[in-house]
């Protein structure tokens, strides 16, 4: 268990609400790559380093939220575009 800690895990307990029961996860305390703010990384398994180091590239719920918002608002654009490109002037 040294080289886990050496990797910054940690097992907890985490309450699941889907389905309505505590499970033993692998945590992992890390920085959101795009807004910096703490955030912590669950592994239901015990995760590889190239897991760990994927799962350190994506961002936190809320740098992810507004990132598909901000996408949603380009295909709205572009559908909105593309409705106009057919007509002749």
């Amino acid at each position: 268990m040294g080289s886990n800690q050496g990797k910054g895990l940690s097992k907890k307990i985490i309450f699941d609400s889907e389905i309505n029961l505590n499970r033993i996860c692998w945590l992992r305390e890390s920085f959101c790559p795009v807004c910096k703010e703490p955030m912590e990384i669950i592994f239901d398994d015990l995760p590889t380093e190239q897991e760990i180091i994927e799962a350190e590239k994506i961002p936190c719920d809320e740098c992810s939220a507004g990132k598909q918002e901000a996408e949603g608002e380009d295909s709205v654009v572009e559908v909105i575009e593309d409705d106009h490109s057919d007509h002749n002037s």
